[in-house]
């Protein structure tokens, strides 16, 4: 018997996040969360409006942020993201972004 396994390795550490979700209980796209690569944890991964505003923090529900606060679904908007984590070479990495909520 032979089998082949394909491996794909990255070169870099990084954290990846949409730049659009829709929040519309579809499976798809629901959530807004990163997608860490070579990350071992998370310092913290927050969510802002415009008006700098926390509307998330990973740590308060590691399923991602659906688009919801205090119970009021929000309306379409840009919101600024902000990361930091600790790689699996024991560095820190700090990143920042924009997504676009869409309804």
């Amino acid at each position: 018997t032979v089998d082949t396994q394909l491996v794909k390795t990255f070169k870099e550490v990084k954290i990846y996040v949409p730049t659009a979700f829709t929040p519309n209980n579809d499976g798809l796209n629901d959530y807004l969360k990163p997608i860490p690569v070579g990350i071992k944890e998370f310092t913290y991964f927050r969510i802002y409006n415009r008006w700098g505003q926390l509307l998330f923090d990973l740590k308060s529900n590691p399923r991602g942020w659906d688009g919801v606060i205090k119970g009021k679904a929000q309306s379409t908007q840009v919101v600024v993201w902000m990361a930091e984590a600790v790689g699996i070479d024991n560095r820190i990495y700090k990143q920042k972004g924009t997504c676009v909520l869409l309804r």
